[in-house]
């Protein structure tokens, strides 16, 4: 995705495109460029991939309604909802969906985001501490794997909840946004 990330960018939003619009903000987002991805944003449906990687990447996010999401649960394909998992799980760290929604759409989908371990403990401490460097670590930390499957939406919640409390919000939605992208 993020060689084919220029070419994305250079297109030209086009409602004859809404259909790839998904897959073409995911690549120009992968490589960062959040400009050219947000001029889509008129062309892209309400509930299509295309919106939400945009709703996780905008810099000032606005609250997103359980109908909102339902349009997008509804149209997920990808294997278990794992697109609609990773959704919720970037929307509720970013703080973009309410708390009584959140947890209604994550029980849902079979999630519990407030689970904990030792090393969600570790992340939000040094989140609560807005120790970045530490926090910057624990997320490389339960991000490992070899494929973005192994990504599971309880980390992800986590990593993108702590990296934005310690004032890196443009890398929690980034992360966000990839991890929808490649679910």
């Amino acid at each position: 995705w993020v060689l084919t990330a220029f070419a994305a960018a250079r297109l030209d939003p086009s409602e004859d495109m809404a259909g790839d619009a998904g897959p073409l903000i995911g690549s120009m987002l992968a490589a960062g460029f959040t400009r050219d991805a947000a001029r889509w944003a008129g062309v892209v449906d309400n509930g299509s991939l295309g919106w939400a990687l945009l709703v996780l990447a905008r810099p000032q996010g606005q609250q997103i309604g359980g109908g909102q999401l339902d349009d997008f649960l509804s149209e997920d394909a990808s294997k278990q909802q794992a697109k609609s998992r990773m959704l919720i799980a970037g929307l509720a760290g970013l703080g973009r969906v309410s708390p009584g929604t959140a947890s209604d759409i994550a029980e849902a989908l079979g999630i519990d985001l407030q689970r904990r371990s030792r090393w969600t403990q570790a992340i939000a401490a040094a989140a609560a501490g807005r120790n970045q460097a530490l926090v910057v670590l624990l997320a490389g930390l339960g991000m490992q794997g070899q494929a973005w499957e192994q990504m599971t939406a309880v980390h992800l919640y986590h990593v993108v909840r702590a990296l934005d409390q310690v004032g890196l919000g443009a890398e929690a939605r980034m992360i966000a946004a990839e991890a929808v992208a490649r679910a």
